[in-house]
């Protein structure tokens, strides 16, 4: 998010999570959340080619199953899912539940989650408070069963009917968000098989849990720095530049955007400027009137069509590596692009998600959900979009399951490889 709030606040006391089963709203009411949605789209979206989509024909499909939807967040998800005709990640409905979970930083969840990892679906973290743990699953077993189904069979048919996103990574972690979330309490049986052969079965619950963003660091015992980011947020980047004040005289840093999800554009901005000892442009905006973003009737412009660092006389100059993987996102991949075409940093991992578009903040949907919606594209320095793509790691290091059931992080550790054979300075 780049950083204004639409529209008004939902005045849902933030204590209070709506029951995904109630149907209160009537066949008005619902006209009305859908017409807001569509239109403010229509009006609004930065692309005002629809990212390819006939906008006008997704409404002819969309309408008739929203208004049949057998619930109140069956009919939210209708209209998720028509906003996900433009595969657009961050262009998105959420229901009022969904609102409130948010605004909490909470979510409900099996506890852990699972990636397609060499021909199977391998468990890549567990939460350690959660059922999951408890039952035994962990990192690096392969998911076998899913409510006595074939896991692969019953994951496939779960992707076939999740909305669309900006890559198929996105949309893989939108589906695997649907099966671990849900209405606290409910349970499902897993069958899982471990490293040595062996299977066992568990029902797992799902449990509410609270998330805060969160800014690490330390000095690795080979005397490289690591920072770690779990989402970009005006409260995590003091926290971030005390970090980075206290890796100053470090060799090299390692940057782990390792599943952070991105956050607010202004806060990327004021790290970016901690690495770069002058001026430097960062590239360019996309908006649909291509005119920059402004508030007050155009007095101040808050998005400039170029975006450019002032630059800092005590910005550290020595060398960069910045992890990432799919879970790394929006804001995430900004700070990695970046840094990467302006020659900055190196970048290791995986591929990000390539959902890199902005949004200004949530606009109210009559009925209590909120949409977002993509106001401005973004070009990098170097010419690249990376909406649709994904910052593509220098060093390309795909999880193995081996790896994982060693609770071993090669990609940490190869970043302190590269390191040690990059200059150890910049100008």
């Amino acid at each position: 998010m780049i950083g204004r709030q639409l529209g008004e606040e939902t005045g849902m006391p933030t204590e209070v999570v709506p029951s995904p089963r109630k149907a209160s709203l009537d066949a008005g009411q619902r006209e009305r959340a859908f017409d807001f949605v569509w239109d403010t789209i229509q009006e609004r979206y930065y692309d005002p080619a629809f990212n390819g989509a006939d906008w006008k024909a997704v409404a002819s499909t969309y309408r008739p199953l929203a208004m049949k939807a057998f619930a109140d967040e069956a009919f939210w998800d209708v209209l998720d899912r028509m906003a996900g005709e433009l595969r657009d990640s961050h262009t998105r409905v959420e229901s009022p539940r969904q609102v409130a979970l948010r605004k909490l930083d909470q979510a409900v969840t099996l506890g852990f989650s699972f990636a397609p990892i060499q021909g199977v679906l391998g468990v890549t973290a567990v939460n350690t408070d959660s059922d999951a743990w408890w039952a035994g699953v962990r990192a690096g077993m392969v998911l076998e069963t899913i409510a006595g189904e074939n896991a692969l069979t019953a994951y496939e048919r779960l992707l076939a009917g999740t909305r669309y996103a900006s890559t198929d990574r996105a949309r893989h972690m939108r589906a695997v968000r649907r099966l671990v979330s849900g209405e606290t309490g409910t349970r499902v049986q897993f069958g899982f098989r471990r490293g040595d052969g062996s299977r066992f079965e568990a029902s797992i619950g799902r449990n509410l849990v609270t998330y805060r963003p969160t800014a690490f660091h330390r000095v690795l015992p080979s005397g490289f720095g690591y920072l770690r980011l779990t989402q970009w947020t005006v409260g995590v980047i003091p926290r971030a530049m005390e970090a980075l004040g206290a890796l100053k005289n470090s060799p090299g840093i390692v940057i782990d955007l390792r599943g952070n999800p991105g956050g607010s554009l202004h806060a990327v901005n004021a790290m970016l400027g901690k690495f770069f000892s002058q001026p430097k442009e960062l590239g360019r905006v996309l908006t649909r009137t291509g005119k920059p973003v402004a508030l007050l009737f155009g007095a101040v412009e808050i998005i400039k069509l170029k975006s450019t660092v002032e630059g800092d006389p005590d910005a550290y100059r020595g060398p960069v590596v910045i992890l990432v993987n799919a879970g790394s996102g929006s804001g995430s991949e900004f700070f990695a692009a970046t840094m990467q075409a302006s020659g900055r940093a190196v970048v290791a991992g995986e591929p990000s998600c390539g959902c890199l578009l902005g949004f200004l903040g949530y606009a109210r949907v009559p009925g209590g959900a909120e949409l977002a919606y993509s106001e401005v594209g973004f070009v990098m320095s170097n010419g690249k979009r990376i909406e649709g793509e994904g910052v593509i790691p220098d060093h390309l290091i795909p999880l193995a399951l081996p790896d994982l059931q060693a609770n071993r992080d090669q990609a940490l550790e190869q970043a302190q490889e590269i390191l040690r054979n990059l200059p150890q300075s910049t100008k």
